[in-house]
């Protein structure tokens, strides 16, 4: 799952349909050509480390083991791809002599970002974030209203999983029921044979993230075993009633999400 394709895919994930890796290898060789001796240096280190961590599916498989495959391809932000890219830009630019020059190596540099599909600027990619914390005002109710609620310091709180990212980045008090790795690798609605140490967790995400009604007795388990003060999920699932049978009351609605908490 995990291998030298999956980090460029990685790159096009963050960074669109654009030039960005292209480009900064065209910056690469152009420090190289051109640039002063320190900075081939600095070049050939950087040149030298990403092919020996980034794009390297051994070191993926042995450093991953340490750190995890699924984050390895947070090695990528080792490479100052943008601050490079714009500081060739500058360099190019400036150079030049005449204006005529400049002007038209500004043009090439701006064809670069912004041309057919490889493109910075296109359609739907300029948003104004709805509020200072660029994240979902629904997921900033949801920990409002467990944060007037909690009588602790610490809550454990379950999560669907497009909740519990954004909510952890807006409170950080709110400890996650449900793990990372859990949602990462056992995120569905099929059964427990291969959940092994997750079994417990699956049965969360099931009611969480699924909506799940058809084991009351496994889930009220879970819930007591994790010692989960809160219960979010999507009010489209219909939860009230399955969730009072497990101990959990409703105490409040966003605008998508339901919030339960635990009554015994």
């Amino acid at each position: 799952m995990y291998d030298v394709e999956s980090i460029q895919q990685m790159f096009q994930n963050y960074g669109g349909i654009t030039m960005f890796l292209p480009a900064f290898w065209v910056c690469v060789i152009y420090v190289f050509c051109y640039g002063k001796e320190s900075g081939r240096k600095r070049m050939l280190a950087v040149f030298l480390l990403s092919i020996l961590f980034v794009f390297n599916d051994l070191s993926m498989k042995l450093v991953g083991k340490i750190t995890g495959e699924g984050t390895y391809y947070r090695f990528i932000w080792a490479l100052p791809i943008l601050p490079l890219i714009a500081w060739a830009g500058t360099k190019v630019v400036m150079e030049r002599e005449k204006r005529w020059e400049k002007a038209v190596v500004f043009g090439l540099l701006f064809c670069l970002f912004w041309g057919g599909k490889s493109s910075f600027i296109t359609e739907g990619s300029i948003r104004i974030p709805e509020n200072p914390y660029n994240l979902s005002g629904d997921v900033i109710q949801v920990c409002d209203i467990i944060a007037e609620d909690k009588d602790k310091e610490r809550p454990v709180v379950i999560f669907d999983y497009g909740c519990q990212l954004e909510a952890r980045l807006y409170d950080p008090s709110l400890v996650w029921g449900i793990s990372r790795r859990a949602y990462q690798f056992h995120n569905d609605a099929e059964g427990y044979e291969h959940a092994g140490k997750y079994k417990t967790e699956k049965a969360l995400i099931h009611a969480a993230n699924f909506g799940v009604k058809s084991e009351p007795e496994r889930l009220a388990k879970a819930l007591k075993k994790k010692k989960v003060d809160y219960i979010v999920t999507l009010t489209a699932y219909e939860m009230d009633d399955y969730l009072e049978g497990a101990g959990y009351k409703l105490k409040a609605r966003s605008e998508m999400r339901s919030v339960y908490v635990r009554t015994e």
